[in-house]
């Protein structure tokens, strides 16, 4: 992948384009410059996003003319970023693998024991309430409030 990457990135230096793609020099010949749709189509986006880009300033753009917008070819290199830095470890779990587990304090057992109590104690007294039948699955609900919706606008 990152041979693909650089690979793309010494494309982008390059300073001359391939065969029926046009360029633009600077007056000094020292920057290339680049169109929008040549820049779009070097990053693999559409002109809309690099448009976008200079809009919000993520990109300079010159003004080559009267019409014309030109992106130097270095900025362009300055865009290609790593999503997230190498890690030297795999960043993904596996099933069996728990991230460092952290043992709670006994004031915080304590804490979660007597809220589990308190929702037991809730859900007992709202069965109570019920005569011990239990809540409709969600879905039934669902359905009920779909058909009913449909009645009143029917």
């Amino acid at each position: 992948m990152h041979g693909m990457l650089r690979a793309f990135m010494d494309d982008i230096r390059l300073s001359v384009f391939a065969k029926g793609t046009s360029l633009m020099h600077a007056r000094d010949n020292h920057d290339d410059y680049v169109t929008v749709t040549e820049a779009a189509t070097l990053l693999r986006v559409a002109p809309s996003t690099v448009r976008r880009w200079i809009r919000e300033g993520d990109v300079s753009a010159y003004r080559l003319g009267q019409r014309r917008i030109g992106l130097r070819r270095g900025d362009l290199v300055a865009l290609i970023t790593p999503v997230r830095a190498q890690a030297k470890e795999p960043a993904t779990l596996t099933r069996d693998e728990h991230p460092e587990k952290r043992r709670l304090t006994p004031e915080q057992r304590q804490r979660g024991l007597a809220a589990l109590e308190r929702m037991t104690a809730l859900s007992d007294e709202i069965m109570a309430e019920r005569g011990g039948k239990p809540f409709s699955p969600s879905w039934e609900l669902l359905n009920e409030a779909r058909d009913e919706r449909s009645r009143q606008l029917g």
